[in-house]
């Protein structure tokens, strides 16, 4: 398990805490000046609705720099008079094309996706080919352009390539970053729900990921073209539902799976989603466990589904598997929560009616709902508050170098006749890119806090000014997407000692401490043989 996983959780002010797999205290995640209503996490990113009712990105503890490589070539062809010419034949690709000749790139027409993106350079021509140097001007010669290139001109070439590229970085690590909402006015219909998954889509490219929404107006939403290096994707696509299908509440699983809440207690469950097609081809109804209740929230794992009805009843779904996403039917557990987390290992943790947090033990294939509830009593990391005069400067500091510094992107609120300007709804595809001015940002805007660092580092500063303590902590919501917990890494959690002796004198731990105590007898045995030997 990646020592870099952790639970995250938001309490009832809107601050992010962090529990890691290897710590035993909860630690205020680094992040200054905003407060969030939702979150979902998957490892090294996240997704949230914030206080303001706008959606961020925040893109965190990677090893390395997001760097894509644009790509251009520049096609020539043989002519008897002139020598080689872009006068191509009209069967010949475009002048300047993609590698395969099939789509036509000018590089004037390679633009920045958004603001939260850079060049690192002009464009520069590729002197290697197939660990070959090149000379100075690049070209690679073939007999026509769907044949084999040579790094050499030949007596029968009749086309030559050369190959154009440019690394564009992505800025805003570290950082939360807006992603550009539905209207030029995001309150004419903020998102309310925003849930990251997909990750482990059977099949899929590596890096793919699956980000799903959920408007005020009970929209739902995907968003194209998200993976790990394109981490905010290019637009939102409407994913239709019938007439009347109101949707609150949405929750996508690691294999893709997608379950949504509606305001009338209904599930929606997207069928056929695969690598080929990520949105799926069709809804299809799951109904309430029983008739007089209705599911207020809901989580996905791997192969199991946990969900909260109104009356704070824990549910979960049999027989889910990557066939029948939908599973079987509803088991009731006896026991009241206030919400639910499902990892991507299909661990539970889940927020107490006491807002207290708990995790669910012993769930294995044989026993998917787990034995019971023990409660997460992990200490919180604080930050001491500071003398009253310099916090005060301190703040006054910042808000004045927020409104004087001169803005680098758009404001969140766009100056103009908003109804002019709105976007058709009717659409299928709203692209953020036509619109003249983009939400993107990883540096500070005005009137905004768009762009503060959430660096790992400041934990180290942290820890200067913080003291342990257990305060009378509430907690609003538990996110387990982007830890896959062991139980045998995470007892420093539960400071109950009947809680640890559960955990330590289970079946599966003796074995194991067995079978170890065995292999350092038979080290010894061995160390004796050979001892004597020599």
């Amino acid at each position: 398990m990646n020592e870099l996983q952790c639970v995250l959780a938001i309490n009832n002010y809107g601050k992010i805490f962090t529990l890691s797999a290897f710590d035993d205290q909860w630690k205020p995640f680094p992040h200054i000046g905003m407060d969030l209503k939702h979150i979902s996490a998957i490892e090294n990113y996240m997704w949230s609705i914030g206080g303001d009712n706008q959606t961020y990105l925040l893109v965190h503890n990677l090893d390395g720099a997001i760097r894509i490589k644009e790509e251009v070539y520049e096609n020539e062809r043989w002519m008897p008079v002139g020598s080689f010419s872009k006068r191509l034949l009209p069967t010949d690709r475009y002048c300047w094309s993609s590698e395969n000749g099939k789509e036509e790139k000018l590089k004037e027409n390679i633009k920045l996706p958004s603001f939260v993106w850079q060049w690192e350079h002009e464009w520069k021509l590729e002197t290697t080919f197939e660990e070959n140097d090149l000379d100075n001007s690049g070209w690679t010669y073939a007999v026509d352009f769907c044949a084999k290139f040579y790094p050499t001109k030949r007596w029968n070439s009749c086309v030559r390539r050369r190959k154009w590229y440019r690394n564009r970085i992505y800025t805003g690590m570290n950082s939360w970053c807006i992603i550009s909402p539905l209207h030029k006015d995001f309150t004419q219909e903020p998102f309310i729900c925003v849930s990251i998954g997909g990750h482990k889509i059977p099949g899929a490219q590596l890096g793919v990921i699956m980000v799903w929404a959920v408007t005020a107006q009970g929209r739902i939403f995907y968003r194209k073209n998200v993976n790990k290096m394109w981490p905010e994707g290019c637009l939102w696509v409407c994913v239709p539902t019938k007439e009347g299908s109101e949707s609150r509440y949405i929750d996508c699983g690691p294999s893709g799976s997608v379950w949504v809440v509606l305001w009338s207690g209904i599930i929606l469950v997207r069928k056929e989603v695969s690598a080929e097609t990520p949105q799926g081809k069709k809804w299809i109804i799951v109904g309430s466990p029983e008739a007089d209740s209705k599911i207020t929230q809901l989580s996905v794992g791997f192969h199991s589904v946990w969900a909260i009805t109104n009356d704070s009843r824990v549910w979960y779904r049999k027989g889910i598997d990557q066939n029948l996403s939908e599973g079987t039917c509803w088991v009731k557990l006896n026991t009241f929560m206030f919400s639910v987390s499902v990892t991507p290992n299909d661990q539970v943790f889940s927020v107490g009616l006491d807002r207290h947090l708990y995790f669910r033990t012993d769930i294995s294939k044989n026993y998917p709902t787990g034995k019971k509830w023990i409660h997460i009593q992990a200490s919180i990391e604080i930050e001491q508050p500071k003398e009253k005069e310099t916090k005060q400067e301190g703040i006054e500091s910042w808000i004045s170098s927020s409104f004087t510094e001169p803005s680098h992107s758009a404001p969140t609120r766009l100056v103009g006749n908003d109804s002019k300007n709105n976007l058709n709804l009717n659409a299928k595809e709203i692209n953020p890119s036509q619109r003249r001015v983009s939400a993107w940002s990883p540096k500070l805007s005005i009137g905004s806090l768009i762009g503060m660092e959430a660096k790992p580092d400041s934990f180290m500063e942290l820890q200067n000014n913080s003291s342990i303590k257990k305060p009378k902590t509430f907690w609003s919501s538990v996110v387990g997407g982007s830890i896959e917990p062991d139980v045998c890494f995470i007892s420093q959690w539960f400071n109950s000692p009947n809680d640890r002796e559960t955990i330590f004198k289970s079946k599966w731990r003796r074995e194991i401490l067995d079978k170890l105590i065995v292999l350092r007898l038979k080290e010894k045995e061995f160390q004796q043989i050979t001892s004597f030997a020599l």
